[in-house]
């Protein structure tokens, strides 16, 4: 059988998965980068359209972007990309997330993926940061995210933290957690 968009964009319940990141989110994170050399590497967003935040930011700061979404008949768990990349860089729908890390991980590039908190809550994440810590990195806002869905943009925060995981980048640092910008206090 045939599935629709929204039954393939959807979790287990019918909810919609489509909720996007702020152009601000979007910004503190492409300022961070723009602290290290990745100019020069093609970054790929495997769940973002041409008007995605990610998208517009890495855009509008020179870097080389590859863009993909589900809406295009490019479904991640479906998906194989016809392009080299370097570095995957996106907000994955939060449900779903064991399929997507699994596939994430297969391709062995290193990534930014953004994440809640409840990201602790799945067994099979957990697993895979204690197997291989070595690898990751998280950097986080200074404080909980707003998120844009069904069109309108939440400023305000949301009742759970986000952060962004690294997997195979900033390892030549000491820290294992590193704040996106300055904190306020």
């Amino acid at each position: 059988m045939l599935k629709t968009y929204k039954q393939m964009n959807s979790d287990n319940k019918g909810k919609s998965n489509e909720v996007y990141t702020r152009k601000i989110e979007a910004d503190k994170l492409i300022k961070f980068l723009n602290k290290y050399n990745f100019k020069n590497k093609i970054i790929w967003c495997p769940f973002d359209t041409e008007k995605s935040n990610i998208v517009l930011s890495l855009k509008e700061n020179n870097y080389k972007v590859i863009y993909t979404h589900i809406s295009t008949g490019q479904d991640f768990l479906n998906y194989n990309p016809d392009f080299n990349f370097d570095i995957m860089i996106s907000n994955p729908p939060f449900s779903k997330r064991t399929k997507f890390f699994n596939k994430i991980n297969n391709y062995n590039k290193p990534y930014i993926m953004l994440q809640p908190i409840m990201f602790f809550n799945n067994n099979s994440m957990i697993k895979e940061l204690i197997k291989n810590s070595n690898k990751y990195r998280f950097l986080m806002p200074n404080n909980r995210m707003g998120f844009i869905k069904n069109g309108v943009n939440y400023d305000k925060t949301t009742s759970f933290y986000s952060f962004w995981l690294c997997k195979d980048l900033f390892l030549d640092k000491n820290t294992f957690i590193e704040l996106l910008e300055e904190w306020i206090w």
